[in-house]
């Protein structure tokens, strides 16, 4: 036991532990807060600003390209801050681009988005300042400045709760939640700048052609998987609204809140250790790294299940003594999405195994399912005319997808057991 403590008492697992940290304020702080303000501005405003945000994560991983995520593979010191600076001017290009593309559908009556010009020029500047940011990790992370991106997460999550309650108690209640999440990112940008600002330099074109190029699979298998992805998770407040109510995306992202953020706080929590431990297990010892995988699994929809069945029982007439006109709905939600998040739970913090065993062709084969099934459950609510059943369709699949992928790359692993024992 005392060599085991020993051996977690490093200068990365203490930066593990401050990355963990500030998550966890993050991810605290605006959950609790979330939870507060959104029965204040009430479903309407909440329903505008989760719209709002499902535009933001889909358009920062759309805009960069991932060629950020070079910036791990690199070792020379020159091509690093050149691509830094090159990322930061893509990313700023790109949502030009994609913000005016959109705006000029939108005026010839070619795509409705639903949202105002004016919400569609604040999704391009919390796009760039997004992309930035995330840019900025991948900077930070090449040199172990865990403690700063730590700061920033915290920084960010505070300072948004703070300015959205100021905004609600100054009248400007109906873009407040939106105009206060833009100051908690512009605060958490101004401090990563300052402490990056010495590794931006003038753009060297050839270089930073020559450093895609060396890893162009980053750009061209890991970026059109994130995209997915990010689309699968953040396309349903879009398309909710674009065939239901600002109030409905408002409850259904409430219940999708509440439920997801424990999962969310326990994959952070576990995942990055049992990335790790299954790296240094694999090939050496996989029956270990099998029982290890299946305790982790067990661990996670054990806590999971619980705290699902504590919301549906009496953590949903706490809630209903809290949220009162508008929010009927969230019980139903609440228990529409509960498969979904315990199946999920089965996935989550074991997520990298198919890094380890050299799958990664499944996550991108299972977030193009993803992102099916979004609109197979949208379709099915339209054709009922009641956004519950899109809920329950997508809770439903999305769940068996979880659990399929999970069994398949449990299957995946027992062979590798019985090869190696053979």
């Amino acid at each position: 036991m005392a060599t085991q403590l020993k051996q977690f008492k490093t200068k990365n697992f203490r930066g593990v532990l401050s990355l963990l940290a500030g998550n966890s304020i993050a991810r605290v702080t605006t959950t609790l807060g979330g939870v507060l303000l959104a029965n204040y501005y009430g479903p309407e405003s909440f329903g505008i600003y989760n719209v709002f945000l499902s535009y933001i994560l889909i358009l920062s991983i759309l805009s960069s390209f991932r060629i950020d995520s070079i910036m791990i593979l690199l070792k020379d010191y020159k091509q690093i801050r050149n691509l830094f600076s090159g990322a930061l001017l893509v990313i700023l290009l790109s949502n030009f681009v994609i913000i005016s593309g959109m705006s000029l559908l939108q005026a010839f009556h070619l795509v409705r988005f639903d949202v105002s010009y004016y919400v569609l020029f604040l999704c391009g500047i919390g796009s760039i300042l997004t992309g930035w940011n995330l840019s900025q990790y991948y900077l930070f992370t090449k040199y172990k400045l865990v403690k700063q991106i730590s700061f920033a997460f915290a920084l960010a999550s505070i300072t948004s709760v703070a300015f959205q309650t100021l905004f609600y108690f100054i009248e400007l209640r109906e873009n407040g939640l939106i105009y206060g999440w833009m100051v908690g990112l512009a605060a958490s940008f101004i401090y990563n700048i300052r402490v990056s600002r010495s590794r931006i330099n003038k753009v060297n074109f050839k270089l930073l052609q020559k450093s895609i190029k060396k890893n162009i699979k980053i750009v061209k298998y890991t970026y059109p998987s994130d995209s997915i992805n990010s689309i699968a998770n953040n396309i349903m407040p879009i398309l909710i609204v674009a065939y239901f109510t600002t109030t409905e995306v408002g409850v259904y992202a409430m219940a999708f809140k509440i439920l997801s953020t424990p999962l969310v706080l326990l994959a952070s929590a576990v995942g990055g250790v049992y990335f790790q431990r299954a790296a240094n297990l694999y090939g050496v010892d996989n029956r270990t790294l099998e029982k290890l995988t299946y305790k982790v699994i067990l661990s996670n929809i054990g806590l999971i299940s619980l705290f699902v069945i504590l919301m549906n029982t009496i953590g949903i007439y706490i809630l209903e003594l809290f949220f009162k006109e508008g929010w009927e709905e969230l019980r139903a939600y609440l228990l529409a999405l509960s498969f979904w998040i315990v199946a999920r739970s089965a996935w989550s913090a074991i997520s990298d195994l198919d890094a380890v065993l050299r799958r990664n062709q499944i996550s991108l084969i299972f977030n193009i399912y993803l992102l099916a099934v979004n609109f197979v459950g949208l379709y099915y609510g339209v054709y009922k005319n009641d956004f519950i059943y899109s809920a329950w369709s997508f809770s439903i699949l999305s769940g068996i997808g979880y659990l399929s992928l999970t069994g398949f790359v449990l299957y995946q692993l027992r062979k590798e057991v019985n090869e190696q024992t053979s």
